[in-house]
């Protein structure tokens, strides 16, 4: 079983004009996690309003 570990951070405004949002991950969290530059990640938002997040591990391939 996998416990659950709830990590807080801060939506920050791209300020490009876009309206773009950045989420910036804490470098522990990625280290726990795997995580590494050009992951895709999946965004799922709670009922209580919190977001789970998770990596997409790609089926694998013959090719």
């Amino acid at each position: 079983m996998v416990s659950a570990k709830k990590w807080y951070t801060t939506i920050q405004d791209a300020a490009d004009g876009s309206g773009d949002s950045i989420l910036l991950f804490p470098d522990e969290l990625l280290e726990e996690m795997g995580w590494i530059e050009g992951d895709v990640l999946d965004f799922q938002i709670q009922g209580d309003g919190s977001v789970q997040v998770q990596k997409i591990v790609p089926p694998c391939s013959d090719k």
